[in-house]
């Protein structure tokens, strides 16, 4: 049985629970992290000394090793996006790395680094406090700096960037590229790591981004670097972020098991392999492949020559056109009449094939028509996997690397899928905004302190038991504790356990 080391992005669910859920679903898996308390906070920093420690302390024992760099560089993803250390300081953290691997070099490590995100709002809660007033134009003035840089920028265009420019105040545009050059310095440097055999595979994901921009920009200097070293079977660089642990966790497994699995995608609407997903920079089925590959797996043409098959509900339009979970848009996610033929091929791929099911046709949350249907037609219980929370990136990766992982194993496999069901759709489609009204109503104001969670986590969990109970799930669960990890209705930490 393989041990498989976890340095996770953040102390949240998603990087910190999803793989030890999905790790004790598989019987040839032992997983070990590091204790949540070394983590951080949000924008707490993770005490770098003493995660760089537990790795020397640790790092012996395992076959393999998934390391965060962002976290061991700047304690965590939202730190990453807040430091001020130079490039020296950085590149010192990354040193352990060399040092583990001069001692082990059997130890097969796989890392990821983020490409740093610049998101299209003005809001300081991830942020530096400055993007709660400039981060909506910062981030325009990175996509018009990219247009431009490519040759492609229109007369306003060009007008436009000049009056951001001088609109930004330099402090701040210092600030935000000088952390910028840092972060991209890391990335780099991580390539070099790969490069001499450091590292045995790497991923470059880009955090939250969109066809042009700060992210898109960097990526190109890195893929340049890649294809240079001639690393490219080696080093991928696709849109994600908080699911490449599990990921890599799939790719480990497969290495281990000396398996490839093979995946046929099936998609609910003929545009949805080409639309590209609010958030990305790419059409859909391109980052599939990706996420596939990186997993360890690959795709096939057939659902014939298939170890599983991965229903993709996608969206028919993308990019700030896509509605999200939970929000009446003018947008429909699939048309009306590809529901009952997609369900009428997912009922036909259960007859012969493991089916996954990637629910990404909206942002932040499941496709309730959609999963209302399978629930009257009894294929919840069905599934191999689901999954439909945040990015469609995340959605996927989540629900391909749970798939790879349990697919030997379904009833193990099944607690998480009902995890997924209980918060993907019931609480992020649906609870969240009542959970938000209900928040407003009694005056409970979330705050990072966390002082007034215990006033609304009970309402959620009600609400959330309530809903269970008309529900035939994959599993027959007690839901056991609910948490706000960030103190906001975002994103819950939900434990749940077999009856």
């Amino acid at each position: 049985m393989p041990k498989i080391l976890l340095l996770p992005l953040d102390e949240r669910p998603c990087n910190y629970l999803f793989p030890n859920m999905l790790a004790s679903s598989s019987e040839d898996i032992e997983l070990l992290l590091p204790p949540k308390s070394l983590l951080g906070a949000m924008k707490q920093a993770a005490d770098i000394s003493a995660v760089a420690q537990w790795l020397r302390e640790n790092f012996f024992s395992c076959d393999y090793a998934i390391i965060s760099i962002d976290m061991l560089v700047y304690g965590g993803i939202v730190p990453s996006r807040l430091h001020q250390l130079t490039q020296q300081q950085c590149l010192d953290r990354l040193s352990v790395l060399t040092q583990l691997h001069a001692a082990y070099p059997h130890i097969r490590i796989f890392a990821f680094t983020l490409i740093m995100r610049a998101p299209a709002y003005n809001s300081s809660l991830e942020e530096p406090d400055y993007y709660a007033v400039y981060g909506e134009r910062l981030c325009r003035f990175g996509a018009l700096r990219d247009r431009q840089r490519r040759g492609l920028s229109s007369i306003e265009e060009k007008s436009e960037f000049l009056a951001l420019e001088n609109a930004l105040p330099p402090e701040i545009l210092h600030d935000f590229c000088n952390r910028r050059k840092t972060n991209h310095a890391v990335n780099l440097a991580s390539v070099s790591l790969l490069n001499e055999g450091v590292l045995d595979f790497l991923v470059v994901p880009l955090d939250d981004c969109a066809p042009y921009g700060w992210a898109v920009a960097e990526r190109g200097e890195i893929l340049s670097a890649i294809r240079q070293n001639g690393l490219g079977r080696r080093a991928y660089s696709y849109c994600g972020a908080d699911e490449v642990g599990c990921i890599l966790l799939a790719r480990a497994a497969n290495h281990s098991r000396r398996t490839s699995p093979g995946i046929f995608l099936q998609y609910s609407s003929v545009c949805g392999p080409f639309v590209i997903p609010k958030y990305e920079d790419r059409p859909l089925g391109e980052n599939l492949r990706w996420q596939i590959a990186a997993a360890g797996g690959r795709t096939v043409p057939s659902a014939e020559f298939a170890d599983m098959v991965l229903m993709v509900n996608s969206p028919t339009v993308g990019g700030e056109q896509m509605s999200d979970a939970g929000h009446d848009g003018i947008f429909c996610n699939i048309a009306p009449a590809c529901l009952p033929d997609f369900i009428h091929t997912l009922r036909a791929m259960l007859q012969y094939k493991p089916v996954l099911l990637a629910d990404v046709a909206l942002a932040n949350g499941a496709d309730t028509e959609l999963m209302k249907a399978l629930a009257q037609e009894d294929l919840l219980a069905k599934l191999t996997s689901y999954s439909g929370w945040n990015t469609a990136a995340n959605a996927a990766g989540t629900c391909i690397a749970h798939g790879m992982i349990c697919a030997d194993n379904i009833e193990k496999g099944a607690l998480f899928t009902t995890h997924r069901i209980l918060e993907d759709w019931l609480y992020m489609s649906c609870i969240r905004r009542r959970a938000a009204a209900f928040a407003e109503r009694q005056k409970i104001t979330l705050s990072g302190s966390g002082e007034q969670d215990g006033l609304v986590t009970p309402y959620i969990l009600r609400e959330l038991k309530t809903m269970a109970n008309q529900l035939s799930l994959p599993q027959c669960v007690s839901i056991q504790h609910i948490a706000l990890p960030w103190h906001r209705l975002f994103e819950i930490e939900l434990q749940i356990s077999v009856v």
